[in-house]
């Protein structure tokens, strides 16, 4: 369940209404900044980092690391904890899109690590890498 950290500032309401609008998607800060200045919404990077923090902490949106730079994305989860943790996720490195992936191939494997090797794997935190269809498409072009 989530818990209230504060009280509900616009920019945080503005944030949480963007990502409500927009529960599949995975983004980072930096095009979040972009997506609101389009919509005409006035809000600087750190007020974005900040309110995204406080959006986690509530179990509202939740986090992924893209890189080892430290780079990451956020999606809504409107509190409901098990959100994303059923499925593995492919990470474009061209356009840098995450996908949600579920695959009864790739569980099949899950499962034969846990049966055999003694080794849960975590989907939701089990990311494969590559290019996705639409940046290998513009590659041909």
């Amino acid at each position: 369940m989530p818990r209230k950290t504060g009280y509900q500032t616009k920019q945080k309401m503005q944030l949480l209404a963007f990502f409500e609008a927009h529960p599949d998607r995975h983004i980072t800060a930096a095009a979040l900044l972009l997506e609101l200045k389009r919509q005409g919404i006035s809000i600087g990077a750190a007020t974005i980092y900040r309110q995204l923090e406080k959006l986690e902490a509530e179990g509202l949106v939740r986090r992924y690391a893209l890189d080892d730079r430290g780079s990451a994305c956020w999606q809504y989860t409107g509190g409901q904890d098990g959100v994303c943790r059923h499925h593995f996720h492919l990470k474009c490195t061209e356009c840098g899109t995450l996908f949600h992936l579920d695959c009864g191939h790739l569980n099949e494997i899950a499962g034969h690590v846990a049966a055999e090797h003694g080794f849960r794997i975590d989907p939701a935190r089990t990311v494969f890498y590559g290019i996705c269809e639409q940046c290998r498409s513009k590659s041909k072009e």
